[in-house]
């Protein structure tokens, strides 16, 4: 990982959209060109995020993403910064508007379709043996040649082996978590109320 000085992290920062922040700081920012910056913070120095920081993690599984052809983020550099410490990915992201955008802002989109695609692309990634414990309708991207793919990746493991019936459902109870995407599911589509 290359070090990023702070003087330059601020002329970034000068020029871009802060995406999201919390309490410690910005998170994600989209940067003039277009590319974004990803920040993760140590939360401790005794975590495992000491010896394998998120930011490794991120562009790790985005490799196997790819070799995998699931659409996902290209990473182009990982940074370090320091005072206050940041691993950071500086990526280009996908092309595309996540479910939960279309879901929001779509009034005619076909939900019985969208949602017959997602069940099929879930069934392939728990195949591939990814296991994404953040897998929700926000990091899921439709792109603009119709097919879904992965965004906000950090969270992932890949097994290289198909999961098991155990971990699959683990994925899917992390999805329905997500009550206010669900929400926006026309009750035909809820979880429960689908013909089996």
């Amino acid at each position: 990982m290359q070090r990023l000085s702070r003087d330059l992290y601020e002329t970034w920062r000068e020029s871009a959209d802060v995406l999201e922040k919390d309490r410690y700081g910005e998170k994600v920012l989209r940067l003039a060109d277009g590319t974004f910056l990803k920040l993760f913070r140590r939360k401790s120095w005794f975590s495992k995020n000491a010896l394998y920081p998120p930011a490794k993690r991120f562009a790790d599984n985005a490799s196997s993403l790819k070799r995998l052809g699931i659409p996902c983020p290209t990473v182009l550099h990982l940074y370090r910064m320091s005072a206050p410490y940041r691993s950071i990915v500086h990526y280009q992201p996908i092309a595309g508007t996540t479910l939960r955008q279309l879901l929001k802002e779509d009034p005619n989109l076909n939900q019985e379709d969208v949602f017959t695609q997602l069940s099929k692309f879930i069934s392939q990634l728990h195949d591939h043996g990814v296991y994404f414990r953040s897998l929700h309708l926000g990091n899921i991207v439709l792109t603009p040649n119709g097919t879904l793919g992965l965004i906000d990746i950090s969270d992932m493991r890949c097994f290289g082996k198909p999961l098991s019936r155990r971990m699959r459902h683990r994925n899917y109870e992390h999805m329905m978590r997500y009550k206010e995407d669900w929400a926006m599911v026309r009750s035909t589509l809820q979880p429960g109320n689908v013909k089996k």
